[in-house]
């Protein structure tokens, strides 16, 4: 059994998703979104150990990039496999069209 683990990397974009997320939270919703970033924090866990374990999107132009998605809640998160490093690129909205955005 391989105990390989990968580094996750998160890109600039993706770290000022998190922020922004934090910010509607707290002052739009005016909740913590303390249960949520737990999930984030779960699912990015995961992908030290095992990144394929997330489906490539199903759009063929991001699929054939290498671009992998999980869904938590009502965000997606937006990832791309390269060597020994995962590289996280955006957390967004369900109901945003990430086909632009990315």
């Amino acid at each position: 059994m391989s105990t390989a683990t990968y580094d996750v990397l998160l890109y600039p974009s993706a770290e000022s998703d998190l922020y922004d997320i934090k910010q509607y939270f707290e002052q739009v919703l005016k909740v913590s979104p303390t249960h949520l970033f737990q999930k984030f924090y779960d699912s990015i866990e995961y992908l030290e150990k095992n990144p394929f374990m997330y489906p490539l999107v199903k759009d063929p132009f991001l699929s054939q990039l290498g671009y992998h998605m999980i869904t938590i809640d009502n965000f997606l998160v937006f990832y791309i496999v390269t060597g020994n490093e995962v590289q996280i690129h955006r957390f967004l909205y369900g109901k945003r069209n990430y086909l632009q955005i990315l």
